[in-house]
């Protein structure tokens, strides 16, 4: 069943998700609202490319995902909406979408709205409306010529070391890169390998899951969407390594 998404930085106690379930409360979408963060850091838009890109196949297709994140009280170019992968994606015009689509994504189409709305509901809601009658962008609204775009983080190989980011830390302090297991794969070959997770703590070795080690012990794994995490088991890697977002991960070959 298709759901309607929504992740934001509006944070857990805040009165703009509390405004915005009213206003659809009162609209007459009847799919299901599923909240995936409102804890998104404020104004951080890689964040909450980096989460939704883990997440969003895991819904049905032709769900429809809003990402509400460094829109308020701040100023962009209207908003955007997208078809992907079989997915709807709604927007601000401040580059989110491109880090999830790519930067040569330019399938982009324009929401109306006559001025600027601090409530996204009253912008977003009734092009809801018209696209779940419609089920498809281009009857609804016209593409875009202009957008903002925003260049990814992606990891650094030079060969020798393979050189990642921290992009989100989750609620247990497990630190999520940018490495995909297909780069890490590439990249080690048939090599030994080294993963140097703070200047006096090291793995040299993936874990399948948290019962490879002991308990205080540091391991990396694959997250089931594909991207090499960095944690302590039954503690926090943020705090005790202090893999905090933005800091690198180095692997090197032995």
């Amino acid at each position: 069943m298709s759901v309607l998404t929504f992740l934001s930085d509006f944070g857990a106690d805040s009165h703009y998700m509390a405004s915005f379930r009213g206003a659809m409360h009162q609209t007459n979408i009847l799919v299901p609202f599923i909240e995936i963060t409102s804890r998104i850091e404020p104004f951080d838009i890689v964040e909450a490319a980096y989460l939704s890109s883990m997440v969003f196949e895991d819904f049905a297709k032709g769900s429809i995902h809003i990402l509400a994140t460094n829109v308020v009280a701040t100023s962009f170019e209207g908003h955007l909406a997208a078809f992907y992968k079989g997915h709807y994606f709604l927007a601000p015009d401040n580059g989110v979408l491109s880090l999830i689509f790519g930067e040569a994504y330019s399938e982009y189409y324009l929401i109306p709205t006559s001025s600027y709305e601090q409530k996204i509901q009253n912008v977003y809601l009734p092009f809801i409306e018209k696209l779940i009658e419609a089920k498809s962008l281009d009857k609804i609204a016209s593409k875009a010529d202009r957008f903002n775009t925003k260049t990814r983080i992606n990891p650094v190989n030079d060969g020798e070391e393979l050189r990642g980011t921290v992009l989100f830390v989750d609620h247990f302090g497990n630190a999520y890169t940018n490495i995909t297991k297909e780069e890490f794969t590439k990249f080690i070959g048939d090599r030994g390998y080294q993963i140097n997770l703070a200047r006096h703590s090291n793995v040299s070795s993936i874990s399948a899951n948290f019962a490879d080690v002991k308990e205080g012990d540091p391991l990396c794994y694959f997250s089931d969407h594909g991207y090499l995490v960095a944690a302590i088991k039954r503690s926090s890697a943020e705090k005790l390594l202090n893999l905090r977002k933005y800091k690198p991960l180095i692997i090197q070959k032995r």
